[in-house]
């Protein structure tokens, strides 16, 4: 059945406020990485404390972003969006009030639990309003929203710095957020209210999830995820520290430097997301369409690493660091697509176990990188050495991943791909 007007409103609705909601959080999620030289100066922290901080939010990243996924596979996805986000916007204000090391340890660790489930929810709202053909495209917007927080963020951050500090930073990001979430649940209140008045569709009751059969499924893509997600969250917590350390950069010159490498993600997650699309158009194939790009991805980024090792040129380091976010950044958008296409009925949940990978890399590589520049004396190369062999795994596991309703045929007819509806 073709969608209504109301539906297809309401799925643009939903969809523009997904990639809002993804920008705010990335800033929430940035904003420690880019305040980190400021909190460590005043409170003394080495950079195996910065790896503490960072790995906290990662770690329970990791702990919940499945009984994330499943609640809201459970409750909705619009009640669970509300919940988590309360949860993440409080315990951002929560950081900027802390006074320890501790304390503001386990206020990164609230902040992970509010955000862990997030996406994956994020991931069933478009599985359930858009096309197959098309989530390809609406995940690497939504995601690109969240990458260009990245990039803009230590300007953003760096900003409220300068002209307050970088604790009334956290609590200002906090209390927007909370005021977002709140009007982003109210507001698709009143879109789902339009919809059931023109379309009444059957509410069926939720099956319980076939634990062994999901984790079967997803295990490769996850363990993909782990390779990817090194190397995102080596970008996003170590960037800022990496110019300040190692140029000697002030907060104004780093927050620009560091826009640059991470505008390279933002470009990269878009521009992913369009092509698994135009290749699933082409192949008809879905496997084929997400995998080959996210092995081309994997590969390439270890292009832009390699003048790391032979120049301190800040210039070819950072055009060599924004070209290599770009290139690891076209794999996220297909494997979320991935993820979801394991259960369209379990897709919150399905999602959240794929992407398990990515948050306990969350949870490994900033303690990882962390000790590494501590026993080595800071010495970057060490930590890029490092993030080169992770990702040469990645399109080594990608081999594995496999979908139950591929066609046989090497090559599926292009016709099947314009048929496939949600």
């Amino acid at each position: 059945m073709l969608p209504t007007h109301a539906q297809k409103r309401r799925a643009t609705l939903t969809f523009v406020l997904l990639c809002v909601m993804a920008f705010i959080m990335y800033v929430d999620r940035t904003n420690l990485a880019v305040a980190a030289p400021t909190i460590s100066k005043e409170l003394g922290f080495s950079n195996t404390n910065l790896g503490m901080m960072f790995s906290a939010f990662a770690v329970a990243y990791s702990c919940f972003m499945i009984p994330g996924g499943w609640l809201s596979d459970r409750i909705g996805s619009r009640k669970a969006m509300l919940l988590y986000g309360v949860i993440w916007s409080v315990a951002t204000i929560a950081t900027g009030l802390v006074s320890g090391l501790v304390i503001l340890v386990i206020a990164r660790f609230v902040v992970g639990i509010g955000e862990a489930p997030i996406y994956p929810t994020a991931a069933r709202m478009i599985a359930r309003a858009i096309p197959i053909a098309q989530r390809g495209t609406a995940q690497g917007v939504m995601h690109a929203s969240g990458r260009l927080a990245n990039a803009l963020a230590p300007l953003i951050v760096t900003f409220l710095i300068l002209q307050f500090s970088w604790r009334a930073a956290f609590i200002i990001l906090g209390v927007l957020t909370l005021v977002y979430m709140f009007a982003m649940y109210f507001i698709l209140g009143e879109s789902k209210k339009q919809v059931e008045a023109v379309v009444i569709e059957p509410v069926k009751a939720p099956t319980p999830v076939h634990w062994p059969t999901m984790l079967r499924k997803v295990w490769p893509a996850a363990a993909t995820c782990f390779c990817h997600g090194w190397v995102l969250w080596f970008f996003l917590n170590w960037i800022p520290s990496f110019f300040t350390q190692r140029y000697g950069m002030d907060l104004s010159k780093t927050a620009l430097f560091s826009t640059f490498v991470l505008l390279g993600g933002t470009v990269g997650t878009a521009v992913g997301g369009m092509l698994s699309d135009w290749r699933f158009k082409v192949t008809g194939n879905k496997l084929r369409s997400r995998r080959d790009l996210i092995i081309f991805g994997f590969l390439a980024s270890i292009i832009g690493l390699i003048p790391l090792m032979f120049t301190q040129n800040i210039y070819i380091c950072a055009a060599g660091l924004s070209f290599s976010f770009f290139c690891s950044e076209l794999a996220d958008s297909p494997l979320w697509v991935i993820g979801t296409e394991v259960s369209h009925e379990h897709s919150a949940t399905s999602s959240a176990c794929t992407f398990f990978g990515m948050a306990v890399a969350g949870a490994v590589s900033p303690v990882v990188i962390g000790w590494l520049l501590d026993v080595t004396g800071t010495n970057w190369m060490a930590a890029f050495s490092a993030s080169i062999v992770v990702v040469l795994l990645g399109p080594v596991l990608a081999m594995f991943i496999k979908l139950d309703d591929e066609p046989t045929a090497s090559v599926a007819s292009p016709t099947t791909a314009k048929r496939a509806v949600a």
